[in-house]
Order: structure tokens, then C-alpha cells, then sequence
């Protein structure tokens, strides 16, 4: 069974695209999502102990603080602390080469911002908790199935012991 709320951080330097972009998820994603927003990727670094589902990664992350890290720097130490977990970039920029080096360095997508930004970032989420949920669902059932063959083996040699013990009763 899903285990939901699903996290997500989002990184942005800019706030109000931040809550827009908050806003539009927890009101149109088909999953319960708990959103964490953060101004700079420093701040969200300090919380990946929270093991986030999916982070929203912005490119150019200096709009507050001058020397912040740019997402292609915190995209690569997200990386190497937790690799499993899935970044998009989201970005102004409508370059193919930055696009092409976030993939490059493990994101999962990456969105120019626009007017379509908030839904393809929404269908991008969903797309992932969808593979989130199959990929648990599977784990789970290789449990079942591994936790059944233990049964049918313990008791085959049951029977075959309980089989053993009447000969000798009997003998």
C-alpha cells in the first residue's frame, strides 16, 4: 500500500513562483503531497535527511543571496547524498546545453519556465508517484512471493519429517 503524503521539496530563488507553483500542485496533483518550499538550495540540502520523493530543482538560485549555488551545483550534492531520489529541473532558461547537462548530472526532467510550467510539473510528479507506486507494489509482492515459497518449504519438510516419524512409530 502507497505510503502517502508523498514529499516534495521545491527550490527557487523566487518566492512568489514558489507559492504559485505550491499552490498549483496541492490543488491539482491526483496524490496527497507535502510540500516544502525553499529559497536557496543550501536551505534544502540541510533537509534531505527528510528523504524528499521528488525535489523541483530551479537553475539559477542567486536572486536572494549573490553567492547561493547555482541548481546545477545542489543538483550534483543531492546526487551523491541521496541518488534515488527524483529531480526536475525547472528553469528560464531555454537552453538545450543547460538542459542537456542537468540530465546529464541525474535529473530526472527539466521544464522552461512558462505558462505550461505548473501543469507539466504537476504531470511530471504524478507520472513519478505512478512509478513510485508500482515499484513498492512490486518490492511488496516479491516479499509475498518470497515469504511463500519459505512456507511451502518449511512445510514440505514437514510432511516429509511427520512422514519419517510414522515409519519409525510404526516399524
Amino acid at each position: 500500500m502507497p505510503i502517502t503524503p508523498y514529499k516534495v521539496f521545491l527550490v527557487d530563488d523566487d518566492t512568489k513562483h514558489l507559492v504559485m507553483l505550491k499552490n498549483h500542485l496541492e490543488k491539482k496533483s491526483d496524490y496527497d503531497l507535502k510540500i516544502f518550499i525553499f529559497s536557496n538550495g543550501e536551505n534544502c540540502l540541510d533537509k534531505l535527511h527528510e528523504n524528499p520523493d521528488v525535489i523541483i530543482l530551479d537553475y539559477y538560485l542567486d536572486g536572494i543571496k549573490a553567492d547561493a549555488a547555482n541548481g546545477l551545483d545542489i543538483l550534483k550534492k543531492i546526487r551523491d547524498e541521496i541518488p534515488d531520489t527524483y529531480i526536475i529541473m525547472m528553469s528560464g532558461q531555454d537552453s538545450l546545453k543547460v538542459a542537456i547537462d542537468t540530465i546529464d548530472h541525474g535529473a530526472y526532467d527539466y521544464i522552461i519556465k512558462g505558462e505550461s510550467a505548473y501543469l507539466r510539473a504537476q504531470m511530471i510528479i504524478d507520472h513519478i508517484i505512478e512509478s513510485i507506486n508500482m515499484e513498492r507494489w512490486s518490492t511488496a509482492q516479491k516479499r509475498r512471493e518470497a515469504w511463500l515459497i519459505i512456507f511451502i518449504v518449511i512445510l514440505f519438510i514437514a510432511i516429509i519429517a511427520l512422514g519419517l516419524y510414522d515409519r519409525d512409530v510404526f516399524s
